[in-house]
């Protein structure tokens, strides 16, 4: 009976330390996963969506992007061995108003997980009368997930 509870205890503990090791909020040297580099309404992504730039050769491939107001020389400068870029976007919307910033990362069994915050411009807000194409330049980690999940915060409409 004895050695039956043992093994019990020992299957809880292991169940327990494998659910902590499958989520994790910083990299191994306490950096965070992800940071926001900047923002911009005018990225020229005109679907609701993310874009993972890898390598310099991908960031030089946005400047085919039309309507792009983005600079694109901070995102030349980063260590692409360490780090990734990911273009957080909501689409083409009708007027300004509109941003997305970074709200929180984890990576999860695999996927890194990025949530954002939209703002809207309130109804009856003067804004102005543009398309634009809101995102958030984030620059994340390049180790330790396969795929990219990009929710909106919980109560950000």
């Amino acid at each position: 009976m004895a050695t039956h509870v043992r093994a019990c205890c020992l299957l809880v503990a292991l169940f327990l330390a494998s659910g902590c090791a499958s989520s994790r909020s910083e990299t191994a040297d306490g950096a965070p996963l992800a940071r926001q580099i900047s923002q911009s309404a005018h990225c020229g992504l005109t679907a609701p969506g993310h874009v993972h730039l890898t390598s310099v050769e991908d960031v030089e491939k946005l400047d085919a992007l039309p309507g792009r107001n983005l600079s694109l020389e901070s995102l030349k400068n980063i260590d692409f061995e360490r780090e990734h870029v990911v273009l957080a976007a909501i689409g083409q919307k009708p007027t300004g108003g509109y941003s997305v910033t970074l709200d929180s990362s984890e990576i999860r069994r695999g996927t890194l997980e990025l949530v954002v915050s939209v703002t809207e411009p309130a109804p009856g807000t003067m804004v102005t009368q543009a398309l634009t194409t809101p995102c958030a330049v984030i620059a994340v980690t390049a180790d330790g997930w396969d795929d990219i999940q990009i929710t909106r915060a919980e109560n950000n409409r």
